[in-house]
């Protein structure tokens, strides 16, 4: 689910406000889309890096360049791991 349908699905929580009280409907509205908005967005780490090792195999020896690319983006998606679990 994407952070639009999140989005969604709490704003139609308090649909019922928009008909008491439209002003503070929108205000709450526009926080709960701040809100969302500062959050990361979460993933497995284990399988998009098995995902991208699976790519990686497709390719051959001869294709180092893209075997670059995707151990690069292997890399990236491990550190970015790591950098979120020390708070660095």
């Amino acid at each position: 689910m994407t952070q639009i349908n999140y989005k969604k699905d709490l704003l139609d929580q308090i649909d019922w406000l928009r008909e008491q009280d439209y002003e503070l409907y929108y205000a709450i509205g526009d926080d709960i889309t701040w809100c969302i908005d500062k959050q990361p967005i979460a993933y497995d780490v284990d399988k998009v890096v098995e995902y991208l090792e699976q790519l990686r195999d497709r390719f051959n020896k001869k294709d180092f360049a893209i075997r670059g690319i995707i151990e690069k983006a292997i890399e990236k998606v491990k550190v970015g791991y790591v950098d979120k679990q020390t708070n660095k």
